[in-house]
């Protein structure tokens, strides 16, 4: 019997890494995670007026700095 190649044990597990971020991706959901002071974070509701305003600020910061530079 012989050893498995190298090259195709690396392309079999670039497979599963990909195959994992896929899975990610779809089920990631954008959330809201807050500190305050040096109490433990907590997440806040995505159906909160609290959570609802600070995601699309940071949309906005986000889409800002991926726009190119005017000048």
């Amino acid at each position: 019997m012989t050893p498995p190649k190298p090259m195709g044990r690396l392309g079999g597990y670039a497979e599963e890494v990909a195959a994992a971020m896929r899975r990610r991706r779809e089920t990631r959901r954008p959330r809201v995670r807050v500190r305050l002071g040096h109490a433990e974070a907590r997440v806040l509701d995505e159906d909160s007026h609290e959570g609802t305003r600070l995601l699309a600020l940071c949309q906005r910061i986000v889409d800002e700095e991926r726009t190119p530079a005017r000048g």
